[in-house]
């Protein structure tokens, strides 16, 4: 398989910066192609975090006050330019994600940690980014701690896919409900949205790669189709299972159950 990125570039004089990444895949690769493919992808995955971690980070310095008194109208531009630097960081560990899947050198990385602790965390971002739409996120925690072992930073990308779709798929001045609990045997998140759904006639094919379902092209055309695939298959990496329902026009459920 032949990856190629292209990095069209940041932007940055209203605040607001972008990467768009595109990709086009071949059949058929040779062992030595696929050998400077994976490492291609490592350097280029590098090369873009690390400029993208140093400008999230200046934007949070200018959003905190740090270089003077910043106006509503600042901003909100500041923080677009914020989110968006967040995104391109997510897409970038997703596509590399999918390149270790492919090349077989998907592992999990497991030590004990705290789910609740963890989207707690995320919220922090995800809460903003929800903000720019008028969204209202309700966290219902059904514990305050949730402590077993798995690859937790493999799981950060599973709830941040799954609530940033909520967030960008619903409409505007609506609710999102995250749940996250334990039962004796299993952990469990969940991010239930009142926006699009899912036809079903395209359900099947929801988490097969590059896959996106008709709707969803038309409200967001900038989706790349690989988070819910990654999600997918970090989750059966850990034995667990996805939860998934949805209901074309009145929303959708998604999560995850893992065996504690």
């Amino acid at each position: 398989m032949e990856i190629a990125i292209f990095f069209l570039g940041f932007f940055m004089g209203s605040g607001i910066c972008s990467l768009i990444i595109l990709i086009s895949h071949k059949n058929h690769k040779e062992d030595k192609d696929k050998i400077i493919k994976d490492d291609f992808l490592s350097i280029a995955s590098h090369q873009l975090r690390t400029p993208l971690t140093s400008i999230k980070g200046y934007l949070s310095m200018l959003l905190e006050g740090d270089a003077g008194e910043v106006n509503d109208l600042q901003k909100r531009f500041l923080m677009e330019a914020f989110n968006s630097s967040e995104r391109m960081v997510r897409i970038i560990g997703d596509f590399l994600g999918v390149s270790r899947v492919q090349s077989g050198k998907f592992e999990l990385q497991k030590e004990e940690g705290d789910l609740a602790k963890i989207i707690d965390e995320e919220l922090i971002v995800l809460q903003e980014i929800a903000k720019t739409r008028n969204i209202k996120i309700k966290f219902n925690k059904k514990h305050k701690k949730i402590i077993f072992s798995a690859d937790f930073s493999k799981l950060r990308q599973v709830i941040m896919n799954m609530i940033d779709n909520a967030i960008f798929y619903s409409e505007k001045d609506s609710e999102i409900t995250i749940e996250v609990g334990e039962d004796k045997k299993y952990a469990y998140f969940k991010v239930t949205d009142s926006g699009i759904g899912v036809p079903a006639t395209q359900q099947g094919k929801l988490f097969t790669k590059f896959y996106r379902g008709s709707n969803a092209q038309k409200k967001r055309p900038d989706g790349t189709g690989v988070g819910l695939y990654l999600s997918k298959k970090i989750i059966d990496e850990h034995n667990g299972e996805i939860i998934f329902y949805s209901q074309e026009g009145k929303g959708s459920t998604f999560g995850f159950k893992i065996k504690k």
